[in-house]
């Protein structure tokens, strides 16, 4: 007998560049419930909602329906877009993660609402597929590679394995999808995995599950990962002003130059706190270094931080300006900035 059940959850979430969730509080009488929602706008301008469905009933649930309503600021109704969970067929207890993007790239939507509109009962999926994570490298991109092991009796079909990261608040932030070697796994096989993607920079922990026609695994914890130093943090709009905030066209021999970049710990989410130390250098075009410069400060979460160096040039000339960040102990925690600054500095 299928059993088909329709509650209503209502999440409002109110996006910048990344969404905070904030949603009306859960009735615990539903038996299946939408868990702490995430949202955020891809470079593009796309956003994406993400978050968790949760299934109470002592039996699984699958064909689980999740609208999305994307509004602007006048809360005029821009889109609406359904989807389902990640995995087809939510196990009795489970959480299982979705993600839902708004059809094309909107700047105008600034808020959203999530509603859980219906599922259906559905046989279970024994978990028979294992799961083995090698060591996670995170840099510019994060990479992963493992194994999955059908330790069933039939064929495994269809077999997808799936990367989901959290924050330190236990949302989810991001789901990436693997390539593997096959998806078709015969009984008592293995397939290697691979996943390259773009990291987030408030996962904190990560997850790896899989799902095939036949089988299902369990959540498995990846423990093992290695952050690349020199992209731990991340340099963006490096800035040249006079000490009022204030452009120059040519800068006077003599004057005050204040050199302002905004830098911030792209991953780890709410880690320990990490020092760092922003070197600003001035070079003379074709010629040696005119100027180094120093701020220091603590990194603590992913939060941006604008230090601020001062320069005063001595001589005419072409000059421009390259942006360092290392630990204490002179270990890179980022490539050099990209912004290119041209200085022209002359005498009055």
């Amino acid at each position: 007998m299928k059993l088909a059940l329709f509650p209503i959850i209502l999440i409002s979430i109110f996006p910048a560049s990344v969404a905070w969730a904030q949603y009306l509080p859960s009735d615990n009488t539903l038996t299946v419930q939408v868990l702490s929602p995430y949202s955020y706008k891809t470079d593009d301008g796309t956003t994406v909602v993400l978050g968790e469905v949760q299934n109470k009933n002592n039996f699984p649930v699958t064909n689980v329906k999740i609208g999305v309503t994307f509004y602007d600021d006048k809360d005029k109704i821009l889109e609406f877009k359904t989807g389902t969970t990640l995995l087809k067929v939510v196990p009795s207890g489970g959480k299982i993660p979705f993600s839902i993007s708004s059809t094309k790239p909107d700047p105008n939507i600034t808020r959203v609402q999530v509603n859980l509109a219906g599922f259906n009962s559905s046989p279970s999926r024994q978990q028979l597929l294992n799961i083995t994570p090698g060591t996670m490298e995170i840099s510019d991109k994060l990479v992963l590679s493992g194994t999955v092991t059908n330790t069933g009796t039939i064929l495994s079909t269809e077999t997808n394995v799936y990367l989901v990261s959290y924050d330190s608040f236990a949302r989810v932030v991001d789901v990436a999808t693997a390539e593997l070697q096959t998806n078709d796994i015969t009984a008592g096989k293995t397939s290697n995995f691979n996943i390259t993607s773009k990291p987030n920079s408030d996962a904190k922990s990560y997850k790896l599950i899989a799902e095939s026609d036949q089988y299902q695994s369990r959540m498995v914890d990846v423990t093992s990962i290695n952050i690349a130093l020199n992209s731990l943090a991340k340099i963006d709009k490096v800035s040249v002003t006079d000490p009022n905030g204030n452009k120059y066209s040519t800068i006077p021999v003599g004057g005050k130059v204040v050199i302002t970049n905004e830098i911030s710990k792209q991953f780890g989410g709410e880690q320990s706190a990490q020092p760092y130390v922003c070197y600003v250098q001035i070079k003379r075009f074709g010629g040696a270094v005119e100027f180094i410069g120093s701020a220091q400060g603590i990194f603590v979460g992913t939060g941006k931080q604008t230090p601020a160096v001062t320069w005063v040039p001595e001589s005419e000339g072409q000059f421009f300006v390259e942006v360092y960040v290392w630990d204490p102990d002179f270990v890179a925690l980022s490539t050099p900035s990209l912004d290119i600054n041209v200085l022209l500095v002359k005498s009055q």
